[in-house]
């Protein structure tokens, strides 16, 4: 199986498929991904990260199954070979559960004989699978159902169920330098039963929190390793669960997440979140596409980031990409108000270009029968989704199509002079979903550049006439005469910034943007369009590019990076019977996976999902380099097929030294 994968944000990476996040109470989550298509199982499956490397490990399908532990890649990787091994002939009946330390990553099942078996890695990404280890717990009860581990006070502790009524037990395991760990004792935890193996996680050095269901409902209790002493049972929210609740620590914080399946044949997935110290009563539900008969996993990413894996209902195995903010409200959330005196000089938003062009509404020009949507999409979401996804700068061109305005995308500015083109959203639409979204998040602010004026079509005073009688002069931005490098942040927020390209109009709050080395425009982009459909020379023109801005911009100035794979003329002339297979490229953010197609042409689209995974490792790289500074950074990532991937990357960069 080939697949790039690009794994999260922080790594969150590339959306390439038409799949905008979604609310459940707090959290913003993606879509659920098949990762692994080959992949399947009947038990849980676990996802782990060491030293930024992405491991998931499973057990196949079956009384029995082997037992895999696959490498995923690391935070930013463009390009990815799946690595997956099995562990020698080891088979289990119950799921293989990961655990890291500072040195190592484990993965432990249990044997046929009810033994504690694990692995170690050899390297950063490969298992040593060749030595089969055993736990040594003397004359202990075998083990069943499932384990769970920890790392606490330097060693691992494991929670398990023991092979007679329903006891549950835990061990601390200590290991030697070579991470082999020496015989242990396996205790029961006193006056607990539990119908499935518990979750463990740490609390502190010496305290665990063990998260189990029974009849009545599901409960945690609190070990003490020092003193060997257990907290009383505390019920966790009012449900019941017949799997094990899943426990962990969410974003890097000591906010614990309980998620459960439903109880009985309710397959649905639940959560529960408070800080560790206090009782999770309210329990909330995932939409219904997330199903499983099993217990879920968690990986952080970082302290806004996490990624759930887990086992749907027809076996395959899955991943979802959560956030703890809204990307809608993503502005109020981490911009005000302790950015709210920077300028958006200082800043970085993420942009669309030819933003009106996700649907295809009618075609123009000399050679109209030729355009279709391989030709003429650059995006996947609509603009109200776009908002909805974090998308803040919008380019647009306008054109007139059945005694209507639309979004337009050709090869020239004036349709019917051009070889082909095409008209996308209906420009009423679109600025009723711009009045819509601020009348609603008070505190994002939006750029909408205009340009490709035809006087025939759509002039520029038709346009500002329709921008002004549906958004009305309190939602645009009056600069009143101001620099864009003088315009604070709390000055802009619930409001629109209007421009149009070399052309101005204060009564109607227009004003003009341009794209020059030098211009005295309220607003200048700086930017270096690539006009290639390869990576490698896309990659030049934009190194090239910063590298000559190394001292300094001017005050009006905001610096594009402008990311896109332009289509040769072969490209452009295809037809693409299978545009908008939802099969050729599934992503979550944050983890991105894409299927390698290889075919001699590729729609605007392709080329953006195969261009697009580059953008935020070879960003770093060239931050890192000092090819990009505090003098020439970004402040727009401008790209096609935009969504909820680049404006987590952009909060991203929005918390480094860069932009601070």
């Amino acid at each position: 199986m080939k697949l790039f994968l690009n794994v999260l944000l922080c790594l969150c990476m590339l959306i390439l498929v038409s799949l905008s996040s979604v609310n459940a109470q707090n959290l913003s989550l993606s879509v659920p991904v098949n990762f692994l298509p080959g992949a399947s199982t009947d038990k849980a499956v676990d996802i782990t990260n060491f030293n930024g490397r992405y491991f998931v490990t499973w057990k196949e399908a079956g009384a029995t199954g082997i037992i895999h532990v696959c490498y995923l890649g690391k935070q930013y990787d463009t390009k990815f070979s799946q690595h997956d091994a099995t562990a020698g002939a080891e088979v289990s009946a119950f799921a293989p559960v990961l655990r890291t330390t500072d040195k190592h990553i484990y993965a432990f099942w249990i044997g046929t004989d009810g033994a504690l078996k694990y692995i170690i890695n050899n390297s950063d990404t490969t298992f040593n699978t060749q030595t089969i280890n055993k736990v040594s717990f003397g004359e202990a009860p075998k083990l069943k159902l499932g384990i769970t581990a920890t790392v606490i006070g330097g060693k691992v502790m494991i929670a398990s169920h023991a092979d007679n009524k329903n006891d549950m037990v835990v061990a601390l395991l200590d290991q030697d330098e070579n991470g082999v760990f020496k015989p242990a004792v396996l205790e029961t935890i006193p006056g607990k039963r539990s119908l499935d193996y518990p979750f463990i996680v740490t609390l502190s050095d010496n305290r665990a929190r063990i998260c189990y269901t029974n009849d009545d409902g599901m409960f945690y209790t609190d070990y003490n390793p020092v003193n060997k002493t257990w907290t009383d049972r505390t019920a966790v929210e009012k449900s019941k669960t017949k799997v094990a609740p899943a426990v962990y620590h969410a974003f890097n914080t000591t906010r614990l997440f309980y998620m459960w399946k439903g109880y009985k044949k309710d397959n649905l997935i639940y959560y529960a979140s408070e800080h560790e110290q206090n009782r999770p009563v309210n329990g909330f539900k995932l939409p219904d596409y997330f199903k499983t008969p099993y217990p879920v996993s968690i990986c952080n990413v970082d302290s806004k980031k996490f990624i759930m894996a887990f086992v749907g209902e027809d076996q395959k195995l899955y991943l979802s990409y959560f956030t703890s903010y809204n990307p809608a409200n993503w502005m109020e959330d981490t911009l005000f108000p302790a950015k709210g005196n920077l300028t958006l000089k200082d800043i970085v938003i993420p942009g669309a270009h030819d933003a009106g062009m996700s649907a295809l509404n009618g075609t123009g020009g000399i050679h109209a029968g030729s355009i279709n949507p391989c030709n003429t999409l650059t995006q996947k979401l609509n603009i109200g989704k776009q908002l909805n996804a974090g998308i803040r700068m919008f380019d647009l061109r306008m054109g007139t199509y059945k005694n209507a305005i639309y979004a337009k995308h050709s090869s020239s500015d004036c349709m019917a002079e051009a070889m082909g083109g095409g008209y996308g959203e209906q420009f009423k639409d679109i600025l009723d979903s711009v009045k819509s979204f601020l009348n609603r998040h008070k505190k994002e602010f939006i750029i909408i550049t205009f340009s490709h004026f035809c006087t025939r079509e759509a002039s520029a005073d038709h346009v500002a006439d329709t921008i002004l009688s549906v958004l009305g002069k309190h939602k645009i931005y009056n600069n009143q005469g101001k620099n864009i490098g003088d315009i604070k942040l709390n000055e802009l927020a619930g409001k629109v910034i209007i421009t149009f390209e070399q052309y101005a109009n204060r009564e109607k709050m227009i004003d003009s943007n341009s794209m020059a080395d030098k211009s005295k425009t309220f607003l200048n982009f700086l930017r270096a369009y690539a006009a290639t459909n390869q990576i490698d020379k896309l990659l030049a023109r934009e190194e090239s590019f910063f590298t000559s801005m190394k001292d300094g911009i001017n005050k009006n100035d905001l610096v594009r990076l402008d990311w896109q794979l332009t289509q040769s003329s072969d490209e452009a002339a295809l037809v693409c019977n299978d545009f908008e297979d939802e099969k050729v490229n599934p992503v979550v953010n944050g983890i991105m996976l894409l299927t390698n197609v290889v075919k001699k042409n590729q729609s605007i689209i392709d080329l953006a999902q195969s261009g697009n995974k580059y953008l935020p490792a070879k960003l770093n790289g060239w931050i890192d380099s000092g090819t990009i500074n505090k003098a020439n950074k970004p402040n727009i990532l401008y790209v096609d097929v935009a969504g909820p991937w680049i404006t987590d990357y952009c909060i991203e960069l929005n918390s480094t030294p860069l932009y601070n």
